[in-house]
């Protein structure tokens, strides 16, 4: 038969012997409105719904049609297949941001920053937006367990409250373990139930360690307290190894306040001034002015001097004197000695050791600057890390010489945080778990009585003092696992919801504290829609400075070795506990841009003198133990460290070692036990009841290799020396310039090419509405790596695997591209620079397609139309910046749970097509629908991307280039702005504001 003459159908019953020739081109036979009219395709939608479409066929001769009926009786103010949003807070970590979850027909498909919360402002860290994914999480408990196998809450409950019965009748010790609680309510739940024991202890720890500045808080202060800190009130600051902008106490907070100062701007530009020092290159290093890389044994002494030289320029007496020998420049710390001095009241130093007497000299810093009570703050004390490690340390003790008869653990991972300990906790005679997982702990455990996950569960969090969120349900709970709160109450003896011991918290506790004299009802409802309040912080007993606690510190530099271990937090694994999340594993590091591992990071000097390459597994040993990880060579780190981080090679990564893990369809290559990277928590100190970071270790070559999947190696935009073609230097794809250079000239370093005049395209490919740009200020960004991960949440962006991101095949739309460079000897600088689609306006892309599949937009943007591609890449060899990514993968969507966090506004993708960013395309049609509806144009700033929405630094800006009153257009004539690539002439519509270092022109670091 011709094949224009040929007939398709789907079933038997569309064969034309069946009556398909009669029906002839009615697409829905029998369907008639009112009267006998005849309903039209186009109207089809409007007449029927789609939610009773199905009703409508029901006459028909099609086959069966199944009913799709989501709810019995439709709530007020639900409308299927439109979002709502519900104020909860992130449990990411102990920082608390406030968050606005996105929910679609009953399901949490997005977490957002909540712009009013004050803390976090609107911000989100890639592992808050990460843990959306952990709802859906197939291998968290859907029951409770009692010796490792599924029972019921009724028969753990009655055994738990008959065993705590004997041990409280004999007098038993009952401990309470856990990372640090920011919950006011889960605190006093806690309290509670420990109450009925004699003796009884709730012991917090963290991963790192806090615990020094608590400590030399109450020496120096009399009460032992971690101070907030205000960055945004900053105008000097000197860090010590503390990396406030990657992961140390509430990063999100701090980069807002601290990027708030890092803008220049008005008739003479004012920025603040940072000088970090510290034994391996951070993120926080890496955003400096000015770094210096000096082993971890010598912050004392650069303490010791900045306290002596400050001491004598504030009038103040002080006993003591700095070592003869110091790793920096004595001129460099006269010179910062004096910045701070200026800047009295608007300073600010603080150390990330775990060390007291460093702590102690950083309190006496900030206490003769008259730092207190403005950028450090006591009155409002952070409860974001309140670990002691004397208590946790007596309590290890303890329960290796087994007087423990009872252990609770919540939100934490013992086992796995102190594996040198791990065996002793499977003696304790009743250890139960409060895991969503099974972890090393719960692992051990004899009952698991699994929490609900953050996005199940009521709850609070007061991160700083007179700050409190609320957390609130977006979905019911998935499986059989109950609220800890409510099983506290439980073994209590008492039957109470976790919503009602939440309200009854806070009619009690919280109400009273409120600056309002509003009714509970009012303030409760209003506290819930907003997600936050601020009431009276409780009062701190903190003292004046005490002198003698300086005195007492130690003056001696701690001995050094030849080589010291620096055990780190990472950005994506934090202390493990996403350990499980496949989109934190796959994000690059925000410096080394390593995916899918930890490894031993050592400078290329150290390298050199050890004869060690990239790749070559090398074995870490102390005292402690030892390990054995692939190096990596990190420029800026100093020559005697090995740097290491926390978190990896932990059994909720076992996982991805499977051939087909329900997650994605894909083999990641894993260590030779099966789990991502090495646990590195066994080279952890203990040593004078406090927990160490740093250890004196030795290291060797073990002869294999492990090659390392990085996405810096590749899709590189600059080309090296001189272009013969064109004779011209480098590409300028990072633009920088001082601050002393700024405030001459606002253009100074922008370099922008116009070489291509001549312009093939037609004139009427320019715009008449809407031209969607964006400007990305490098200034501002921080290279947290927040947008990364908000992208992937948004656009259903999969993950790939460790062996597929070797092969340069990572599918990321937006990559944070980390520059390096060397403006003197010993000087190592960073840049970071997100790049994703120009969206350009002569975009190279489509002039190559054979197939029409990538193609401009009415209002601008570069369409990828995944029915059309067939793959030829031909776009993505002609895209100058690299931002276009080549599906290869088949994906397993056979789990229904795991689906559930796809966003259904975004197409899932196949085997076979080319991906890239759209400036979250589905995102701008929502807003012109509800603004046609309403009758009126798209306001600025109404449209947010992804990546602009969860960027704490408030560093990308989106909006309509056509509206010459738009924060971006605005924004798009600054002098500071320039484009990536601009002489090729492709038009993008992104721009870029050109880094500002605040120095003097010429400057040179001195030694």
């Amino acid at each position: 038969m011709d094949a224009k003459h040929k007939t398709y159908w789907r079933s038997p019953e569309q064969e034309p012997a069946h009556g398909l020739a009669q029906i002839g081109g009615d697409e829905f036979p029998g369907l008639e409105a009112a009267g006998g009219r005849r309903v039209r395709r186009r109207d089809f939608l409007k007449v029927a719904g789609f939610s009773f479409a199905a009703a409508t066929l029901t006459g028909c001769t099609r086959a069966p049609v199944e009913k799709a009926i989501p709810l019995l009786v439709q709530p007020e103010e639900f409308v299927p297949g439109v979002a709502q949003y519900y104020a909860s807070t992130c449990a990411g970590c102990a920082a608390g941001c406030g968050t606005l979850v996105k929910v679609r027909d009953g399901r949490p498909i997005k977490l957002e920053g909540n712009p009013g919360h004050a803390l976090s402002r609107g911000g989100l860290c890639a592992s808050g937006q990460g843990a959306l994914l952990g709802l859906y999480d197939t291998q968290r408990f859907r029951a409770p367990q009692r010796q490792g196998r599924d029972t019921g809450w009724q028969t753990l409950d009655a055994e738990v409250t008959t065993r705590l019965a004997e041990i409280r009748a004999s007098g038993g010790a009952v401990r309470f373990l856990s990372s640090t609680v920011t919950s006011p309510t889960l605190r006093a739940a806690i309290a509670g139930f420990l109450k009925p024991y004699a003796g009884a202890k709730h012991v917090l720890y963290d991963v790192p360690s806090q615990s020094a500045i608590l400590d030399a808080h109450e020496r120096t202060h009399g009460a032992r307290l971690l101070p907030s800190y205000h960055f945004g009130k900053a105008e000097v600051i000197a860090g010590f190894d503390a990396d406030f902008l990657g992961t140390w106490l509430s990063p999100v907070s701090f980069t807002a306040g601290y990027s708030a100062g890092r803008r220049p701007a008005g008739e003479q530009p004012r920025m603040s001034y940072h000088v970090q020092f510290e034994p391996r290159m951070t993120l926080t290093g890496s955003n400096a002015d000015w770094r210096y890389a000096i082993a971890p044994e010598e912050s004392l002494a650069i303490l010791y001097y900045l306290a002596e030289r400050i001491a004598g320029l504030a009038g103040t007496r002080f006993n003591g004197s700095a070592p003869a020998e110091l790793p920096v420049a004595r001129g460099v710390l006269d010179q910062l000695a004096a910045r701070l001095g200026e800047a009295r009241g608007k300073s600010l130093v603080l150390s990330g050791s775990n060390h007291p007497d460093e702590q102690v000299l950083v309190n006496f810093l900030n206490h003769l600057l008259g730092n207190y009570g403005s950028t450090v703050d006591a009155e409002h004390p952070s409860y974001q890390a309140q670990g002691n490690d004397a208590e946790l340390t007596a309590l290890l003790d303890e329960i290796a010489a087994g007087k423990v008869q009872a252990l609770f653990v919540h939100s934490a991972n013992p086992a796995f945080d102190f594996p040198r300990h791990a065996a002793v906790f499977a003696r304790v005679p009743l250890l139960v778990s409060l895991a969503e997982r099974a972890d090393e702990t719960a692992s051990l455990a004899h009952y698991v009585a699994p929490d609900h996950n953050s996005l199940e569960s009521w709850g609070d969090a007061e991160p700083v003092a007179g700050h409190i969120s609320l957390q609130q349900p977006a979905i019911r709970p998935l499986g059989d696992t109950r609220a800890a709160l409510e099983s506290l109450a439980r073994w209590s003896g008492r039957q109470a919801s976790a919503y009602d011991l939440l309200r009854e918290s806070w009619q009690k506790q919280i109400h009273p504290r409120a600056r309002s004299p509003k009714t509970f009802e009012t303030f409760w409802e209003q506290s819930l829609h907003d997600g936050y309040v601020e009431v009276e912080a409780s009062k701190s007993k903190f003292k004046s400075f005490d002198t003698a606690a300086v005195s007492a510190a130690s003056r001696a530099a701690r001995a050094g070795a030849p080589y010291s271990v620096v055990l780190y937090a990472g950005a994506a694994m934090l202390d493990g506990r996403n350990a499980y999340n496949p989109w934190l594993h796959e994000l690059p590091d925000p410096i080394t841009k390593v995916t899918w591992d930890n490894y031993a990071s050592l400078s290329p000097a150290a390298a050199a003198k050890l004869g060690v390459n990239e790749g070559d597994v090398v074995r870490v040993e102390s005292e402690q133990g030892a390990i054995e990880l692939p190096a990596f060579l990190q420029p800026g780190q100093h020559d005697s460290v090995i740097a290491i981080a926390l978190g990896y090679g932990s059994k909720l990564s076992a996982r991805f070692a499977d051939l087909g893990p329900k997650w994605i369809d894909f083999l990641p290559s894993v260590g030779e036990n099966g789990l991502v990277g090495g646990n590195a928590a066994g080279l952890i100190t203990t040593a004078d009841r406090r927990m160490g970071y740093v250890a004196a270790a030795s290291i060797r070559k073990t002869g294999r290799k492990q090659p390392l999947a990085s996405t810096q190696t590749y899709n590189t935009l600059t080309i090296p020396g001189k272009l013969a073609r064109f004779d011209r230097e480098p590409r300028p794809i990072i633009q920088e310039t001082t601050l002393a250079a700024f405030a001459k000239d606002p253009a100074s370093g922008v370099e922008e090419h116009e070489d291509n005049k001549d312009d093939l395209w037609p004139a009427d490919h320019e715009t008449s509405g809407p031209r969607w740009g964006m400007v990305i200020d490098l200034n501002a960004c921080t290279g947290c790596s927040g947008c990364v991960i908000a992208c992937q949440a948004e656009n259903n962006i999969p993950v790939v695997g460790k062996d597929e991101v070797r092969r340069n095949r990572e599918m990321h739309w937006l990559r944070l591209d980390r520059y390096y460079s060397e403006p003197a000897p010993g000087v190592v600088d960073v840049a970071q620079q997100p790049m994703f689609c120009q969206q350009c306006g002569n975009a190279p892309c489509e002039t190559v397609c054979p197939v029409l599949a990538t193609v401009h937009s009415e209002d601008g943007l570069n369409q990828q139309v995944y029915n059309r591609c067939i793959g030829t890449r031909y776009c993505a060899n002609n895209c100058p910046y690299k931002a276009r990514r080549f599906n290869w993968f088949d994906y397993a969507h056979d789990d229904v749970l795991e689906n559930l966090v796809l966003n259904p506004d975004v197409t899932v993708r196949s085997r076979g097509v080319m991906e890239k960013c759209t400036f979250c395309v589905q995102r701008i049609q929502t807003a012109k629908i509800e603004a046609r509806d309403q009758g009126r144009p798209v306001a600025d700033g109404e449209i947010r991307t992804a990546c602009e929405q969860s960027c704490p630094a408030d560093a990308i800006v989106f909006g309509d280039l056509n509206d010459p009153k738009s924060r971006v257009t605005q924004l798009m004539k600054a002098p500071r702005r320039y484009r990536v690539l601009s002489e090729l002439g492709v038009m993008p519509a992104i721009g870029y504001l050109t880094l500002v270092r605040n120095r003097e022109e010429g400057e040179e670091k001195h030694g």
